[in-house]
């Protein structure tokens, strides 16, 4: 099988980082590394009993096995954000699953 890893794929750690009066926790974003990566596969789900209408984007992406990515990572794939909740380590790379919520319109 021959993969091609060419899609940029930008990580962001996402920790929390309390204020100085320590009331409130700020979520801070930091970037960790740039990867490139193939989409495998691309699943569309519409969550119709909200209005707007909302759509789960889920993807299965692809990446080099020694990738420093993490469960609860954020992932921006072709200009939207997307959150990692499961990694499938293969033999040459890793699966990982990401998801996002997308607002959509109701016109049909």
């Amino acid at each position: 099988m021959n993969h091609r890893f060419k899609t940029p794929l930008a990580v962001y750690r996402v920790g929390q980082k309390r204020d100085d009066d320590d009331l409130f926790d700020d979520r801070k974003s930091g970037k960790v590394t740039d990867v490139k990566c193939f989409v495998v596969k691309t699943q569309t789900e519409a969550k119709a009993d909200s209005k707007p209408v909302m759509y789960i984007v889920k993807k299965t992406v692809g990446v080099p096995l020694g990738a420093d990515i993490r469960l609860s990572d954020e992932v921006v794939l072709l200009g939207r954000r997307y959150l990692v909740i499961d990694s499938i380590p293969r033999r040459y790379w890793r699966e990982l699953l990401v998801t996002c919520e997308v607002k959509g319109n109701d016109r049909a």
